[in-house]
C-alpha cells in the first residue's frame, strides 16, 4: 500500500468510521468496491474546479480625483459625533500610494476629540486606498 493509499484510508475511517463505505456525492453512504485480491479501491479523489479557460483577474479599483477622496474622507468624519461641522479640512495628495492630511481652524473652536477624528481619518483613507486610485 503506498503512503497516499493510507492517508485516504484513513480519512476514510475519521469521515465514516467504516473504512469499508465511502460517502457518496449526495451524502447517502455506498458499499466501496473491492478489486479482486481483496484490496479496497479508495474512491476518486475529488478534482480541482476547472476554470474553463478563463484567466484569473484582480479586482479592479475605481479611481477618483484627489478633491472626491477628500470631499468622502470629510464627509465620513462629519457624521462622527463630536466632529466639527466648519473649520476642519481633508487634503488628498500624493498618486501611489496616496495619503490624506486633517486640518482643524479657528472656526472649528476647542476640538476635545482631535486625535479620535485623526485616527478615524486614516482608518477611512486606508479603507479608500483599497477601493480607489487617483486621477491625474
Amino acid at each position: 500500500m503506498a503512503d497516499t493509499d493510507l492517508i485516504e484510508l484513513a480519512m476514510r475511517m475519521a469521515q465514516t468510521g467504516d473504512p469499508n463505505v465511502r460517502q457518496a456525492a449526495d451524502g447517502e453512504a455506498q458499499p466501496q468496491q473491492q478489486k479482486a485480491d481483496g484490496v479496497p479501491t479508495p474512491p476518486p479523489l475529488p478534482t480541482a474546479a476547472v476554470n474553463a479557460g478563463l484567466p484569473h483577474s484582480a479586482p479592479v479599483k475605481g479611481a477618483k480625483t484627489a478633491d472626491e477622496l477628500a470631499a468622502m474622507i470629510l464627509s465620513d468624519l462629519q457624521e462622527i459625533k463630536g466632529c466639527p461641522k466648519v473649520g476642519i479640512s481633508v487634503t488628498v495628495y500624493g498618486s501611489n500610494p496616496w495619503n490624506s492630511w486633517l486640518a482643524f481652524g479657528g472656526a472649528a473652536g476647542p476640538v476635545p476629540n482631535r486625535a479620535e477624528l485623526q485616527e478615524f481619518c486614516g482608518i477611512i483613507t486606508e479603507r479608500l486606498k483599497r477601493l480607489y486610485d487617483i486621477l491625474p
